[in-house]
């Protein structure tokens, strides 16, 4: 019998990253701004900048394996291309979100971002947007992350995130 998985919890470095848009559209559980790196979510965000992937490099999870997805926003249209090496080690993968112009003048971008992977006809940064957050899927699908309950990696008192139910014990 396979194990039932839990939905992706999603979590940003800083505010305005896309972490709403990102667990929207994966259906998973928005927690907001992460800070420390005693709890990390499956999929935590931050900027396409040198102080985005230098926060990211402070919480990496280090050598070994299970760590987490780090998506990475854009700052503009036309990014560089991301230097995963600045963010730090033990990432699952290191995905660059492409810069979806429209949502950021929309009403409601979530409810299109909710939509995302399951559209066929959509504009191209759409498209790229879906393609990014397909990669996340596979790489959080091929590993064993989602098998476990989310448990803090240190022993000890740990002040709970907005919508994670915390387990006591190391988590196996």
């Amino acid at each position: 019998m396979t194990p039932s998985r839990r939905i992706p919890a999603v979590g940003g470095l800083a505010g305005g990253v896309g972490t709403t848009t990102v667990a929207r559209a994966l259906r998973g559980h928005d927690l907001g701004v992460v800070a420390g790196s005693d709890l990390l979510p499956d999929v935590l965000l931050c900027r396409d900048t040198a102080a985005g992937l230098a926060a990211a490099a402070r919480v990496a999870p280090g050598a070994g394996r299970g760590g987490p997805v780090l998506a990475v926003h854009p700052v503009s249209a036309e990014p560089d291309g991301v230097d995963s090496g600045a963010a730090g080690e033990g990432w699952a993968a290191v995905i660059a979100l492409p810069l979806v112009p429209g949502w950021a003048r929309a009403i409601d971008p979530w409810s299109d971002a909710a939509t995302v992977l399951c559209r066929s006809t959509t504009s191209a940064p759409v498209r790229h947007y879906a393609e990014a957050l397909r990669r996340v899927v596979t790489v959080l699908s091929n590993g064993s992350r989602l098998d476990k309950p989310l448990v803090p990696r240190h022993p000890g008192p740990l002040r709970p995130l907005r919508g994670v139910v915390l387990r006591p014990g190391r988590g196996r």
